[in-house]
């Protein structure tokens, strides 16, 4: 299979997709137009998105840092350090939830990661790309799972034969 460096509004419409991490954030920040109509087509049924648990996990866990950060509660390096030991810091934080159940009503489904996507799939991938353990683990729910393509903006990815890959085409630097 060829590896797809097009832009998301290229997704046909009706494509199951495994989404990354990455585009929900370029989405939420703003940085790519693209990311935000991929989240309206899910929203909209156009395509099926689902994210696999690690990318509830870390989607979960920067905007959790990023809520701190823009109410001032943390600033400077390491910033889930230093939350780490504010629990009544951490306590209060509540948007970062919200905007985390609210990609389930925009249509994105929960993918839990199995054992074996960890160890015989992810392990495999990891080796043979040169991925990142969580990038891996994306990469082995989205073969598991058999979707269409995998969208990401992650140059770790450009190297996958294995699955059909979508990058935002428009990211402001």
């Amino acid at each position: 299979m060829e590896c797809l460096s097009v832009g998301l509004d290229d997704i046909p419409a009706g494509s199951r997709c495994v989404v990354d991490t990455n585009i929900l954030l370029y989405a939420e920040h703003g940085t790519s137009a693209q990311a935000q109509r991929l989240i309206r087509r899910s929203a909209d049924g156009e395509i099926s998105a689902v994210l696999p648990q690690t990318v509830w996990h870390e989607l979960a866990h920067k905007l959790m840092l990023a809520e701190a950060q823009s109410r001032g509660l943390v600033s400077g390096g390491n910033p889930a350090a230093k939350l780490a030991a504010r629990p009544e810091t951490v306590r209060s934080l509540r948007l970062y939830r919200a905007k985390v159940k609210s990609l389930r009503d925009l249509g994105f489904g929960f993918e839990s990661c199995l054992f074996a996507d960890l160890t015989e799939r992810a392990f495999a991938l990891q080796e043979r790309h040169g991925l990142l353990i969580n990038d891996a683990v994306v990469l082995a729910v989205a073969l598991r799972l058999k979707v269409d393509c995998l969208v990401s903006s992650d140059k770790a990815f450009r190297g996958v034969r294995e699955i059909a890959l979508y990058f935002p085409s428009d990211l402001k630097h």
